[in-house]
């Protein structure tokens, strides 16, 4: 499979695509060219050194999502939604995976969805006819990151499209100790999204880091 990880060049996104590329083609998408080439040259010399082949190539946006069976979106909430503008044109019958959590800061962070309920509706609503799923939001990005270790965390995976659900529930598989869990369909992200700042204000509060979710 091929998958594209539009912001490929922060941590969760590092994270997934190194997860993935033993198995799949992965593209890291940016608007700054070069320094998506840099990130992918970077994530597949760590592959290589622990004896791991893989392909993971740095383009833009636009020629990742062109080459892509599997679009990550993996970029703040704002940022997300000016890009889905730019690449509606070669957005045909990609799979979309959205990360995104519309969330602010004041004293705490706090969840602002838009007037769809949450975001992954709004990409939706952008993107009629496009499958569109929501998952990996509440993923620690340092666990992630780490391939010696087992996250032994869940992922909620949701979405309106049964087929594409269950092509990343299959990619949730693939990450060593991570359990996707069917969510329902795309609107009851908004509940999965909302716990990211939960989370977050919850670490703070209490000098814990790296949370995640596990249902028992």
């Amino acid at each position: 499979m091929k998958i594209a990880v539009l912001g490929g060049t922060g941590r969760i996104g590092e994270g997934l695509a190194c997860r993935w590329a033993p198995h799949h083609e992965i593209y890291i998408g940016s608007r700054d060219i070069e320094k998506a080439k840099n990130a992918a040259c970077g994530y597949a010399c760590q592959l290589t050194d622990r004896g791991i082949d893989c392909r993971i190539d740095g383009t833009s946006n636009k020629e990742a999502v062109e080459k892509a069976d599997v679009v990550v979106l993996s970029v703040p909430y704002d940022a997300s939604l000016e890009l889905i503008e730019c690449l509606r044109p070669v957005l045909k019958n990609q799979i979309i995976i959205s990360l995104v959590v519309p969330m602010k800061k004041n004293r705490w962070f706090e969840y602002t969805p838009p007037e769809e309920g949450c975001a992954a509706l709004r990409i939706q609503h952008m993107l009629p006819g496009i499958s569109v799923v929501s998952a990996y939001h509440n993923l620690s990005f340092k666990k992630l990151c780490n391939f010696d270790l087992e996250i032994e965390g869940d992922v909620v995976v949701c979405g309106d499209y049964e087929g594409a659900k269950k092509v990343v529930m299959n990619l949730t598989q693939e990450i060593r100790s991570v359990r996707p869990l069917d969510g329902g369909p795309l609107r009851e992200s908004r509940m999965i999204e909302s716990l990211t700042p939960f989370l977050i204000n919850m670490a703070i509060r209490n000098g814990l880091s790296d949370l995640g979710v596990k249902f028992v």
